[in-house]
């Protein structure tokens, strides 16, 4: 089993690898998947991420949906890890994320939580970029919340290495599937 490092530095090659046409193809495979789910589960709040570096593209699924509140991470501590949710408009901000400039949320008030990440595996667990911000961030998530990872097909891998700290998703979406990873 590939270590963390190792993964994060595969897995980055590997998605960055991607030409623009299928980074784009994929990207909008899931915000289509997206849609359906959310319209499905009637979910109209959702906490997501601008795009950053080659991760899921979901711009187009923000632009389908103008009516629905979306929330965006802004990083308010690095140690300890600690986001804010705020809501557009973004600015420049923490190592080039566009962020909110007004974020008080310290857990984003929605109905589904939509993670990034460099690898997942079918039991929920993922390798970030290594900041602990999203663990940090499922600590305190209520039950309610809907947790859903997002990738490209190709980010799947046999097993994440977890550390204690390490909280899993429970939903992992790809260009090919949605998976329940609850059960």
């Amino acid at each position: 089993m590939d270590s963390k490092p190792e993964l994060r530095k595969r897995l980055r090659t590997l998605r960055g690898g991607l030409t623009e046409d299928e980074h784009q193809r994929r990207s909008d495979l899931i915000c289509a998947a997206l849609q359906h789910f959310c319209i499905s589960r009637r979910l109209s709040r959702i906490a997501a991420f601008w795009p950053f570096q080659s991760e899921v593209d979901l711009r187009k699924f923000f632009q389908a949906h103008p009516d629905w509140s979306f929330y965006f991470p802004k990083v308010v501590s690095t140690s300890p890890p600690r986001l804010a949710w705020g809501m557009e408009p973004l600015e420049p901000g923490f190592s080039g994320l566009l962020e909110p400039p007004f974020a008080q949320h310290f857990t984003p008030p929605v109905q589904l939580l939509l993670v990034p990440g460099l690898a997942f595996d079918d039991r929920g667990y993922r390798v970030g970029y290594g900041g602990g911000f999203y663990d940090a961030l499922l600590e305190h998530v209520s039950q309610e919340m809907l947790v859903m990872g997002l990738g490209f097909e190709l980010q799947i891998v046999d097993r994440v290495p977890e550390d204690p700290q390490d909280m899993p998703v429970d939903w992992l979406c790809t260009e090919k599937r949605i998976r329940d990873l609850r059960k």
